[in-house]
């Protein structure tokens, strides 16, 4: 039988590329943790845009709220359902205007009109109605709904009231006392929208 010798350059050639696939199976893994991190911060920090936008919305509608009853008086309803990035003083870098093709784009805002073949649509062609949209580029949670890059977020401005009867619904009875941002479902490809 033949003994196979060993020299003692193979040993080191060996330990080196030991070290190698050790380091680099290292270097792998931290990429790995490190990937999973920046993608939960990226959502976080969309999720804290998006709440930061929305309290900027809400805080138009106060002053806009307020602005309606010194001019007009307690009726709201008129108001229900406009463009509230119509009432910034400023444009924002977010907000792409009238939803492109009924989207827009990832990490942007716009606002979709309701058209004539809209579920619950009367509204004139003149009086311009419809919702408030946000596309996330992450997976995000906003109160209790989650949108993503498949699933956007809306909104219509609706009018805030004291409902006396309980009924949940705007009657003539009820004190309307200004206006406020409502969430509304995304129903279909076609954003059709329905007041949850």
């Amino acid at each position: 039988m033949a003994t196979q010798k060993y020299s003692g350059m193979s040993v080191l050639v060996n330990s080196h590329r030991l070290r190698f696939l050790v380091s680099l199976s290292i270097l792998f893994t931290l990429g790995w943790v490190l990937l999973g991190v920046l993608e939960r911060e990226a959502a976080r920090a969309e999720q804290a845009g998006t709440r930061l936008m929305l309290n900027q919305i809400r805080s138009v509608l106060v002053v806009k709220g307020a602005e309606i009853r010194l001019k007009e008086g307690p009726e709201f309803i008129n108001w229900a359902g406009k463009n509230p990035f119509e009432w910034f003083e400023s444009e924002l870098a977010s907000y792409e205007g009238i939803c492109p093709e009924g989207h827009p784009g990832p990490g942007k805002w716009c606002f979709r009109p309701l058209q004539t073949s809209d579920e619950g649509y009367k509204y004139d062609a003149a009086d311009v109605k419809g919702r408030v949209i946000f596309q996330p580029r992450q997976p995000i949670t906003i109160g209790e709904r989650q949108g993503s890059r498949t699933t956007p977020l809306a909104w219509v401005v609706a009018v805030e009231f004291t409902d006396s009867n309980s009924n949940g619904r705007l009657d003539e009875a009820d004190l309307q006392s200004g206006l406020m941002l409502q969430p509304v479902e995304m129903k279909n490809e076609n954003e059709r929208a329905e007041n949850q």
